[in-house]
């Protein structure tokens, strides 16, 4: 199935803009152009700033930062994660092995019957 090319308008800022996306991404198409207007919005209500390419910018600048501060948070919990995977792992290793070496202790010495 192949997915189709769409035309379609978003607005920004009271602004239409023609953008051609496919089909299956319209959707988020739509969600990101929401989100941006929003985000453009609080910027330009903020006062600081009236030019349209000003607003754009800093709120490009805002959104980035904000990405780049949920990656790194992304990336702290995933060291955490795999610290303790692991951790698990290294205990998991040793409960299994410990009751392998007495089985072989105990195959090795079957004949006094005993273990270690």
């Amino acid at each position: 199935m192949t997915d189709k090319v769409l035309n379609t308008t978003i607005e920004i800022l009271g602004k239409f803009y023609s953008i051609r996306c496919l089909e299956s991404e319209l959707k988020n198409l739509q969600s990101a152009a929401q989100y941006l207007n929003e985000k453009m919005l609080e910027v330009q209500e903020s006062g600081k700033t009236i030019n349209l390419e000003r607003i754009a910018i800093i709120t490009a600048l805002n959104i980035t930062h904000q990405m780049l501060q949920q990656d790194n948070q992304k990336n702290s919990l995933v060291n955490k994660i795999n610290q303790k995977l692991n951790y698990l792992q290294e205990r998991l290793d040793k409960t299994i092995k410990k009751p392998i070496q007495t089985e072989l202790i105990y195959r090795e010495e079957s004949s006094e019957l005993q273990f270690s």
